[in-house]
């Protein structure tokens, strides 16, 4: 019987405490708190230039510009570990404007100021290979608007072309395409290049050896790659194509989401996407941030924007061009850990809630007990020497 009365006390105010840390917990959960509470941040790093990040394997590398059109000073190259940690540090010899990175090399394409005549800038540009730890390893004479790499090779576009070059900077071809290329994806088998032409955009694919292969036309431009799904996106929408263009799904989007300003001729939206290793698409707009899975299934929302950003390639960090969040995909138990191998989304906190809570009814059903014994065992002395009083008068 006393042992039933015990549980009881137990159990009662365990599950009080318990349901006002889980309630707590859900809440926090609903919170937005890893939008809010970034892993680590380059706030330290950086002096206010331009800054773009990649990830290459478990690092992060860097590359900040100076702003001014005007200034011929290289860019400040840094690598991080995961975790926030600086790796390493240097500076190129001039200004970088896209950056690939791989096998321990920073591919760049580079400009150099030649000459000012008023607001005329006169420049001379390189595409260039530096090792992580700042020596410069070749430099050749090609213009380069942006870079991709794949399978050995460096990709680029130059002025209404698309050329490679293999690990030493050498040429290996050059072909002239229609349109104005403006952005450039690279798999093992396949280079897919987005361009414009008279407000009438393509993507258009090639093998790496430079040969067509398909072609996308009318109001599409490539997002990203994971090299077995294509994200594109249009003036109104974005959506899934397999890596032979057939369209897998399509989601419109809202008039706030679409173009907020044109530059030569190119649209610019006001969302960023980008697509994980297992399919799963990455969606940031004007007030939102929304994970989808390979169907077109929101996995996650979140009433906040994250603006452009960067996802690493294992999928469980995301980088905003400042700070490096924990992929909430892979931290269910939100303590800012990337791991999947937590079965319930219980964090440390919540579990020193939740012992705590069975500490403190444990402790109040036994106290409680023992103030009922204490007071059972005052109220049958009382009781006997009330019996032995009145057996006296008797």
């Amino acid at each position: 019987m006393v042992m039933k009365s015990w549980v009881k006390s137990f159990l009662g105010s365990f599950i009080l405490l318990s349901v006002i840390s889980l309630v707590g917990y859900y809440d926090y959960i609903k919170s937005q708190a890893y939008l809010n509470d970034p892993l680590w941040s380059l706030d330290k790093f950086t002096t206010g230039g331009f800054i773009r990040g990649n990830f290459y394997g478990d690092k992060l590398v860097v590359v900040e510009t100076n702003l001014s059109r005007f200034s011929n000073e290289g860019s400040v190259v840094m690598l991080f570990s995961k975790r926030g940690e600086l790796l390493g540090k240097f500076k190129t010899e001039f200004k970088v404007y896209s950056f690939v990175v791989a096998n321990d090399t920073l591919f760049v394409s580079e400009s150099k100021i030649l000459d000012i005549k008023g607001s005329t800038v006169y420049t001379q540009n390189f595409v260039s290979a530096y090792s992580l730890d700042g020596k410069l390893l070749w430099r050749r004479n090609i213009s380069a608007f942006a870079l991709a790499y794949s399978n050995g090779r460096i990709f680029g576009i130059d002025k209404g072309n698309i050329f490679a070059l293999d690990n030493s900077g050498n040429l290996l071809w050059k072909k002239t395409i229609e349109g104005n290329p403006y952005r450039m994806l690279s798999c093992e088998k396949l280079i897919i290049v987005s361009t414009e032409n008279m407000k009438r955009y393509e993507v258009p694919a090639f093998s790496p050896s430079g040969n067509f292969l398909w072609k996308l036309e009318n109001d599409v431009s490539a997002l990203d790659t994971n090299c077995h799904y294509i994200l594109m996106r249009g003036s109104n929408w974005y959506g899934l194509f397999d890596m032979n263009g057939n369209e897998l799904w399509i989601k419109e989007v809202s008039p706030k989401n679409q173009v907020i300003f044109k530059k030569d001729g190119i649209s610019f939206y006001n969302f960023y996407a980008h697509i994980d290793r297992n399919g799963n698409v990455y969606l940031s707009e004007a007030d939102s941030f929304t994970i989808l899975d390979t169907n077109g299934k929101v996995i996650a929302y979140y009433n906040m924007p994250i603006g452009y950003f960067q996802i690493s390639p294992d999928g469980r960090l995301i980088f905003d061009e400042y700070h490096v969040f924990v992929n909430p995909l892979y931290d269910r138990d939100h303590d800012k850990i990337p791991d999947d191998e937590d079965v319930f989304p219980l964090n440390n906190e919540l579990l020193h809630q939740l012992f705590s809570a069975f500490g403190i009814s444990f402790i109040f059903a036994s106290l409680y007990e023992w103030r009922k014994k204490k007071e059972g065992r005052k109220a049958h002395e009382e009781y006997l020497r009330l019996k032995r009083e009145l057996e006296r008068r008797i």
